[in-house]
């Protein structure tokens, strides 16, 4: 199809005065009639039906995200949420050699939690809940491999969020508990920095280092491991093929699984573990003695063999979610649309959005892009496209259903959305260069976080919006097909690379990493909402030649 713009002189000087005025305001504002005091230009607004209703997140790729969740959540309005964690360890030296007598001092385990510090104190960025939970830490003896044996192309393993690793083969559970390294009854993770400390000349103890909060615990107690439990498994290997490699490394020591119990079913808490930080890692500290001098004298020395968590490593998730959840779930309504839109992260459930959707009168997406823009001599070589109207600014709001939501919910901050069949962001998403320094978050134009609106009556409400005025552009202008959206929360709108599905969905083909890394939810007004006034529909903004 051939598509031109009009040949009209005057609507070519408005759209190069729009485009003018557009490009000279420095903040993204709705527009009002009062933007261009032209008497032959009008600005004008128009909503139009978008149909929204739920659908449940299934089970998806978990290995390898940017970060993971460890911990326990609950929401009252979703349920119950455990994020168990299973990683592989890499040595960072190979062939190493341990001097003669080595003598196992510690083992310790750090994981950094993604925090922030303003110079004298941390906040973890990503911590949900404040209560305690069990936490065990043991030696895994299932292979994480890398290449999947069911591929003709040797694709890499995929690592799914149930356990499973295709649809017909799984985790073996029993093999995740090989040995008990690590257990606390009531773990809670902490904002507070750590000291190590080391010993000098004189005897004296003094601080050689600080490290941001992290998950810090030892794992050489010798009231649940074996005699000589790491000796055996590390010291005794020194000559051996099983350290002289990753490859041979990863099939004798297998990693470690991070299991997770709630201390009570209405309680607890989840943080996400950064490992990107150099600081992940397990180190065995040993001493060890010298060889002999000329008269015989031996010292001792002190030694670090570390482990790195390079390899693979996936969360698994288990949940508990409230039976009313899941059946308001089942039983959405793709026709009519949904009242109410349960967002929830992580294996929980997300919105389906349809832009220009039927209305009540029968008129369809066709009938409504006639508003914009007509197609002259449609199907001919001289085919034209007439744009009738500008697009300056298009959103979608969705207000917070509080009313159906505990008081003491803690809401998302920010929520997502992005086209399902390309499994991608949307061009709003590319074109928002936006960025808070502070706190590394980005594209407040595109997807706006949770505000409060106050009415004439001085009610608050709460509310997302979404700016997709490149994304309707794109479709009056370009001919793009309008294409089915979906929104989800979002830890990190940043984080928009796609996860791929367990089973294939026709609509559906991935989720977003930063609903993988949030387990908060909330309830939304949907397009079939009660409520006239906070419905789900799609505002436009326009501008447009008067004749």
């Amino acid at each position: 199809m051939k598509f031109l713009l009009t040949p009209y002189p005057k609507v070519l000087v408005f759209f190069c005065f729009i485009a003018f005025t557009l490009c000279c305001e420095e903040d993204y504002t709705e527009i009002g009639t009062e933007v261009i005091n032209n008497q032959n230009i009008s600005i004008d607004n128009q909503s139009y039906p978008a149909k929204t209703y739920n659908k449940r997140i299934t089970p998806f790729q978990s290995n390898n995200l940017p970060s993971n969740l460890l911990g326990y959540y609950y929401d009252h309005n979703f349920g119950g949420t455990t994020a168990h964690f299973l990683s592989q360890l890499t040595p960072q030296n190979f062939s190493p050699s341990f001097g003669n007598n080595p003598v196992l001092d510690s083992v310790f385990l750090t994981i950094p939690y993604t925090s922030k510090t303003n110079g004298e104190t941390y906040t973890l960025d990503s911590l949900y809940g404040n209560g305690p939970i069990k936490l065990s830490v043991f030696k895994n003896n299932f292979f994480l491999r890398n290449f999947d044996p069911g591929s003709d192309l040797d694709d890499f393993q995929a690592y799914y969020s149930n356990g499973a690793l295709s649809a017909s083969e799984g985790l073996n559970p029993a093999d995740l508990e090989a040995q008990l390294l690590y257990t606390s009854n009531a773990f809670t993770p902490s904002n507070a920095s750590i000291d190590l400390e080391e010993i000098n000349e004189d005897g004296e103890r003094f601080v050689s280092e600080t490290l941001a909060p992290s998950l810090r615990i030892r794992l050489d107690n010798s009231d649940i491991l074996p005699q000589d439990f790491w000796e055996t498994l590390i010291f005794d290997k020194e000559d051996d093929d099983e350290l002289s490699s990753a490859s041979n490394f990863y099939n004798y020591f297998r990693g470690l699984y991070f299991k997770v119990e709630p201390v009570n079913s209405s309680s607890g808490s989840m943080v996400q573990l950064n490992f990107s930080s150099a600081n992940a890692h397990v180190k065995l500290h040993y001493s060890f003695e010298s060889d002999p001098d000329e008269d015989g004298v031996t010292t001792t020395n002190q030694g670090v063999y570390q482990l790195n968590f390079s390899g693979n490593r996936t969360t698994l998730f288990e949940n508990n979610f409230n039976t009313g959840f899941l059946q308001a779930i089942d039983a959405a309504d793709e026709i009519q649309g949904d009242a109410q839109l349960l967002l929830k992260g992580g294996e929980g459930s997300m919105a389906i959005v349809e832009l220009f959707s039927e209305d009540e009168a029968g008129n369809d997406f066709d009938d409504f892009i006639t508003d914009f823009r007509e197609i002259i001599n449609e199907g001919q070589p001289d085919e034209e496209l007439i744009i009738k109207r500008l697009i300056n600014e298009a959103y979608l709001e969705f207000y917070v259903d509080e009313a159906s939501l505990d008081t003491n919910t803690d809401f998302p901050n920010r929520i997502y959305i992005y086209d399902l069949e390309n499994n991608t962001p949307l061009l709003d998403y590319t074109q928002d260069s936006s960025v808070n320094t502070s706190t590394s978050d980005s594209k407040f134009i595109h997807l706006v976080p949770l505000s409060v609106e106050t009415d004439d009556q001085g009610n608050n409400y709460k509310k997302y919006k979404v700016r997709l005025t490149s994304h309707l552009n794109n479709i009056i202008v370009n001919d793009a097909t309008n294409l089915k959206l979906g929104v989800v929360v979002s830890s990190n709108v940043g984080a928009a690379i796609n996860q791929k599905l367990l089973i294939y969905d026709p609509l559906v083909k991935g989720i977003p990493a930063g609903t993988i890394l949030s387990p908060k939810g909330v309830i939304l007004h949907g397009s079939n909402s009660n409520d006239p006034l906070k419905k789900v529909k799609l505002n436009i903004y326009y501008s447009q030649v008067n004749n």
